[in-house]
């Protein structure tokens, strides 16, 4: 390569080979600015869930279909404030809102919500935090592998989990709801983040999870935690909603870091 940059050198005079050097960079950002850099790779297909199959399977493909499919999902817990987002009996922590289908994702962490931090967004090379309460008008990007952060959990390691020989689970269906369920309370332990490792809570932790799909469409409506620990008690709900029919846009005023765009051009982003 340094003979071939020499000769170049020779041949055009060091002037002409910085411009065709910044032409050369100019053009990478460009092809990863329009989504060519990679020609061979593509966000995943949507997949649909086969309603008809069985319930079971349904559940678990549900489950996995967060993985390829544009949804939103508020995380649940309890609360007895009344001037935030209320939902099932508690207040909504935190609103994901994922479209995979464009590779964004937003999370509203205030204003309404019982969160404490930055709102947040993120495409798959930068992330916009937008201060609040403190200051709400403030916001700062920066580029950053973040789009694997798109959710908190991992659906398809607890689908994972569930069809295992290892993890008892019943499954039910009535009133237009498939349920799984099971009592292991190392699985319930981590969905918690009750436990470092999730394989030793504490002797004295009791918990359940719930899986709920709607019947009809297959979609994902909700995972539930309910967990004792000697004398509390304590819940969690994801629950999930507007599938298919969501829309991110980055915050008005900012705009993708250059690194982001670099890191189009050289194809460092994340593969799904």
């Amino acid at each position: 390569m340094s003979r071939l940059t020499d000769a170049i050198r020779a041949r055009f005079g060091e002037d002409i080979f910085r411009r065709m050097a910044i032409a050369a960079v100019l053009s990478a950002l460009l092809v990863g600015a329009v989504g060519i850099a990679d020609p061979f790779y593509a966000p995943p297909e949507p997949q649909p869930v086969d309603a008809d199959a069985p319930p079971e399977q349904v559940a678990l493909d549900a489950l996995h279909a967060t993985g390829t499919n544009d949804y939103r999902m508020d995380w649940i817990t309890p609360c007895d404030d009344e001037n935030v987002t209320r939902r099932d009996g508690g207040c909504v922590f935190l609103r994901y809102t994922v479209e995979r289908s464009e590779r964004e994702y937003a999370v509203a962490n205030g204003e309404g919500y019982f969160g404490v931090g930055p709102d947040v967004y993120a495409d798959e090379v930068s992330a916009t935090f937008t201060d609040f309460p403190e200051n709400p008008d403030r916001s700062q990007s920066r580029a950053l592998n973040l789009w694997a952060d798109a959710d908190r959990l991992d659906r398809s390691d607890l689908a994972a989990s569930l069809a295992s020989d290892a993890v008892e689970t019943t499954v039910s269906a009535s009133n237009g709801t498939i349920r799984l369920r099971t009592d292991n309370d190392t699985v319930a332990s981590r969905l918690l983040g009750s436990s470092a490792n999730a394989s030793a809570p504490p002797d004295s932790f009791d918990a359940t999870v719930t899986v709920a799909v709607d019947a009809e469409s297959g979609w994902l409506r909700s995972i539930t935690i309910r967990s004792t620990n000697g004398n509390e008690t304590d819940w969690q709900r994801y629950r999930y909603d507007r599938w298919t029919d969501v829309t991110v846009e980055r915050p008005a005023g900012t705009s993708r870091p250059i690194l982001g765009w670099l890191f189009d051009a050289i194809n460092r982003e994340y593969r799904p």
